[in-house]
């Protein structure tokens, strides 16, 4: 069993509002991390993400902002071609006021640009999650344990995978996945099945030896979020049992 962490995900369409915030101050207690997208701006990315973070430094709490733009190729509303989009993950790392940010994997890509940008957020004192996301399928659990390899080869301080399942046997094969490659990787691991289906990956997360477990304040932001502070009564369950 491991500890997992709450992040809750927050998608402002230009600056944080007050109410965005109250919401974060009242769950405080419930919220390890704030997972800023920023995938849903349509330009001034670098310009609104400067805004906004000073924002949630005043906000004062105790979680980690973790910075994330999630390209339409995974499930996000990005729209950079793939030139752009690694651009600004450079641009961002050197951002301060920020403590993690979100590396998508992309096969297309080669390693080394993508272990390049892990190493320079890392450099500038950021935590990377490097990231795969499938929102149509779940891949076989050869293909999930490979995928959780290469990702690893990057030295990133978390890989992720989240997929769709299909059937009940889809939410087991990607907690069977991460399961398995806990112990063969050297760093932290994040496993989710989408969907209402496969809910027990968000809050069983702890048992399959799972880190991050990500949840909302108000509009789910991924299928299958559900409420912070549910999230973290459930993951205590787990934990305590």
């Amino acid at each position: 069993m491991t500890t997992v962490d709450v992040a809750a995900t927050i998608a402002p369409e230009s600056l944080l509002e007050e109410t965005t915030i109250d919401e974060m101050k009242k769950y405080e207690s419930d919220i390890d991390i704030i997972e800023l997208r920023i995938d849903q701006w349509a330009n001034h990315h670098l310009q609104l993400l400067k805004q906004n973070l000073s924002i949630l430094k005043q906000v004062d709490s105790g979680f980690k902002v973790l910075v994330t733009y999630r390209t339409k190729s995974q499930g996000g509303k990005g729209k950079m071609s793939s030139e752009d989009y690694l651009e600004l993950l450079k641009n961002i790392s050197t951002l301060d006021d920020f403590h993690m940010l979100d590396i998508e994997w992309d096969s297309d890509i080669p390693p080394q640009i993508l272990r390049d940008i892990v190493r320079l957020a890392q450099q500038n004192f950021k935590q990377v999650i490097v990231s795969y996301h499938n929102f149509s399928e779940t891949p076989g659990i050869d293909e999930l344990r490979f995928t959780y390899y290469k990702m690893h080869q990057l030295g990133p301080n978390f890989i992720k995978i989240a997929v769709m399942p299909n059937s009940r046997e889809d939410v087991a094969v990607l907690l069977e996945a991460m399961a398995s490659s806990v112990d063969a990787v050297s760093c932290r691991i994040i496993g989710i099945s989408m969907s209402e289906l496969g809910l027990v990956s968000r809050i069983a997360q702890g048992v399959f030896g799972g880190t991050i477990s990500y949840g909302c304040l108000g509009e789910p932001q991924a299928p299958g979020q559900i409420h912070v502070k549910a999230l973290k009564e459930q993951l205590a369950f787990y934990e305590n049992t």
